[in-house]
């Protein structure tokens, strides 16, 4: 304990940046990003690095949660990339539907998202996303072609259907 409060009391006399980078290192990532809550680069970063600690040590879980905080900060690509594998999907999922929560995900999210659920064989969750009543943030060809290709018939025929689009349904 009182080891502890040595290596505090040195922290003390250093620069926050430097008591940042000490924190990093010993993994003490919460102590670090509660000390840049005040800069939001430094702060966003940290989450970002904390997330890239937990995926590094096979704490999936915990590192979606981080990297979810880090939306619109953190380019949801480099997100992505770490997620792809198709043991990650769960986690990938998550990720997607945050980005699609916060209204800053494109066409190639929502795509993935679509194809995260048929492969999951969500189809409650297909259903719900595609048949929302609000504002559709996705390519309804995209999304009848997804749907046509996991055999999801029914709700590529709802969409051809709702968006007058029965050209793409056939193709």
């Amino acid at each position: 304990s009182s080891g502890i409060n040595a290596e505090y009391g040195k922290l003390n006399e250093k620069g926050i940046q430097e008591k940042i980078e000490i924190l990093k290192k010993k993994c003490l990532y919460d102590d670090a990003i509660q000390l840049a809550k005040n800069n939001q680069d430094d702060h966003m970063n940290l989450i970002k690095a904390h997330g890239d600690h937990l995926a590094s040590k096979g704490d999936h879980d915990g590192a979606i949660s981080k990297y979810i905080g880090t939306i619109g900060h953190v380019e949801p690509s480099y997100v992505i990339r770490k997620f792809l594998d198709a043991r990650r999907i769960h986690n990938l999922t998550q990720y997607l539907e945050a980005l699609h929560e916060r209204n800053v995900a494109n066409q190639d999210h929502t795509t993935l998202l679509l194809n995260c659920y048929t492969k999951l064989k969500n189809v409650q969750k297909l259903e719900k996303f595609i048949r929302s009543d609000g504002e559709l943030n996705f390519d309804v060809e995209t999304a009848i072609k997804v749907c046509r290709q996991a055999t999801y018939f029914e709700d590529a025929a709802y969409l051809a259907k709702k968006f007058d689009q029965f050209d793409w349904y056939v193709h």
